[in-house]
């Protein structure tokens, strides 16, 4: 007897045309085995994506479609080719869907994040703190002080800090418990003075009414989406200054974890620190695979500050590698 293959959960709107679409794939002989988890991760994705309505638009392929952290060419390829075929059904039941280019050889792509100087850090930080209050925005002027401290100053991803819960977020001892991040482990991130007593000031001014409501919520108590935090982190941008590079360039948001990587590295390297033997450290505290992503930092320090580079090769240069787009 054939063992019923069982199907991975589907969330948000693409739920029931995804489950509809396997089904179809399988009704013409298809074995459509590792398909479903990869798409159930695509329905998770969107939903964080904040899509609202059965439609790919462009910029969601190409998020979805990206480069991730030590994922062989292999698995993308997978990934696009799920997408690809989802897009066309899609389109044949008159959605509209962005189709992805077919992708036969994946070529490596510069990694060249926007590494934020400190003027600019504290100029974002000023602008943040210092939002007027207004009816429409009293939940954004409140939140946003800690969320950005969280994404610079802990260098978290955007959803690990939309997925915290009242319950992982200890404010007394500024310790946030991440369960089942990206690489699917768990880990506990320590705040510092400032990052805590931005939590705090939050905090005291929020009211829960269980442990395993959303740490940040919108108004109807419903989860943060990270569309939202990005929308602000644009608007904020556009206030001090710095201009976006366009369509799939930066500054992007996850530019705040790679700066908070460089400015630390840039510290240990400026204090004389063996960064080498740090970068275990960094890289639990990342929450990064292996310490060979974390290691790409050390180049982009250097590139970013080189009067540095003498430095960072005394302790480091023979791990240091090649900038790619490993790091995340």
């Amino acid at each position: 007897m054939t063992e019923q293959i069982k199907m991975p959960v589907m969330v948000g709107v693409f739920a029931d045309v995804v489950a509809d679409f396997i089904r179809y794939k399988r009704s013409l002989g298809y074995k459509y085995e590792s398909e479903p988890k990869c798409l159930s991760r695509f329905c998770s994705f969107a939903e964080d994506f904040g899509v609202t309505s059965i439609e790919i638009t462009e910029d969601l392929a190409y998020e979805w479609c990206a480069p991730r952290e030590d994922e062989a060419p292999k698995n993308r390829t997978h990934r696009i080719t799920c997408i690809r075929q989802f897009a066309v059904y899609l389109n044949d039941l008159g959605y509209p869907a962005f189709i992805m280019p077919e992708v036969r050889n994946i070529p490596k792509s510069p990694f060249t994040p926007h590494i934020f100087t400190h003027d600019e850090i504290k100029r974002l930080f000023q602008i943040i703190d210092n939002a007027p209050d207004k009816r429409n925005a009293k939940n954004k002027n409140i939140s946003s002080p800690a969320i950005f401290r969280m994404l610079y100053g802990c260098g978290m991803r955007v959803s690990e800090v939309c997925g915290l819960r009242r319950k992982d977020v200890d404010i007394e001892n500024g310790i946030l418990t991440l369960h089942d991040t990206k690489n699917g482990t768990d880990r506990y991130v320590p705040l510092s003075a400032s990052v805590q007593a931005a939590v705090q000031k939050y905090a005291y001014q929020m009211i829960w009414d269980s442990e395993d409501e959303y740490f940040f919520k919108k108004p109807d108590r419903s989860r943060l989406a990270p569309i939202t935090i990005y929308g602000r982190f644009r608007d904020y941008l556009f206030k001090i200054g710095i201009s976006h590079g366009g369509k799939n360039k930066g500054p992007r948001l996850h530019d705040l974890r790679h700066t908070f990587a460089v400015h630390v590295l840039q510290k240990w390297i400026a204090a004389d620190i063996d960064v080498y033997a740090r970068l275990p450290v960094l890289s639990a505290y990342m929450g990064h695979k292996g310490i060979r992503s974390t290691a790409i930092y050390l180049r982009l320090t250097a590139e970013v500050y080189p009067e540095l580079l003498k430095k960072a090769e005394k302790y480091s240069g023979y791990v240091i590698p090649e900038v790619s787009d490993e790091a995340d």
